[in-house]
């Protein structure tokens, strides 16, 4: 890909003025609480300026067309420097998701604390995912094929601390209610559903003219209800 702009991200004696500030800056949840971590938060905030310069990239050239190198040239850094932060391409998506998440959360949490039923939160969550998804389908695929392209789920902390977080909270408050069983943990549960949403959106990927939102729909109420048969299964309603 031939740079036609440079979003240099430095402004220092050995840099030119910044060309473009950061669009995602860190959330508070994301800044190191360390002692004397002026280096550590300088390195975050390198991260969140090569996020902002590699997502410009992809959406004035296309995903596919980006380089990693492109990237560090537009950057205006090494690529040592750009690998210490973001090893593949892949993972400028997989930051960007778990930072898009952090930012809906705290809205997410606050609507889901008005609903009575845990179906009702886990709809409502979903829902939201799947709007966000349809939103970010160019990435979907490759953040998914990352996510799955032999590693484990344990070597992807930043989902086991954003969207499982989330889910195991919307299990332990169900347990709480008497609307989910309590002879399996939250936190497992919660590690089932992150490979159901895996699954579900391979599904979507794989079959372009399907709307994410009713598959997510019955993904939960499979999740909530089981496959096994019951005299009068609950039945999910997806609000329009």
């Amino acid at each position: 890909m031939k740079n036609t702009a440079q979003c240099t991200i430095f402004n220092n004696a050995q840099h030119s003025p910044t060309h473009m500030t950061s669009d995602f800056p860190l959330p508070k949840t994301e800044r190191p609480q360390i002692d004397g971590g002026r280096r550590a938060r300088k390195l975050h905030q390198t991260s969140a300026d090569l996020l902002a310069c590699a997502w410009q990239l992809f959406e004035d050239h296309g995903y596919e067309a980006v380089t990693m190198e492109s990237i560090a040239q537009a950057a205006d850094v090494a690529r040592g420097t750009l690998y210490k932060h973001f090893p593949s391409k892949e993972a400028f998506i997989q930051h960007r998701f778990h930072h898009d998440l952090i930012a809906r959360r705290a809205e997410m949490r606050a609507v889901m604390a008005t609903m009575p039923t845990v179906a009702e939160r886990f709809l409502y969550m979903f829902e939201n995912e799947a709007a966000y998804s349809e939103s970010m389908r160019p990435y979907a695929a490759p953040y998914l094929y990352h996510r799955l392209r032999g590693q484990k789920i344990q070597q992807h902390p930043i989902e086991r601390d954003s969207f499982e977080s989330l889910i195991a909270d919307l299990i332990r408050q169900g347990q709480l209610d008497g609307e989910i069983v309590t002879d399996t943990s939250a936190e497992q549960m919660a590690e089932y559903v992150v490979f159901l949403r895996l699954a579900t959106l391979m599904r979507w990927i794989a079959t372009p003219d399907l709307p994410l939102a009713p598959l997510f729909a019955e993904m939960v109420q499979l999740f909530l209800n089981g496959a096994y048969r019951r005299t009068a299964p609950t039945q999910l309603s997806t609000s329009n």
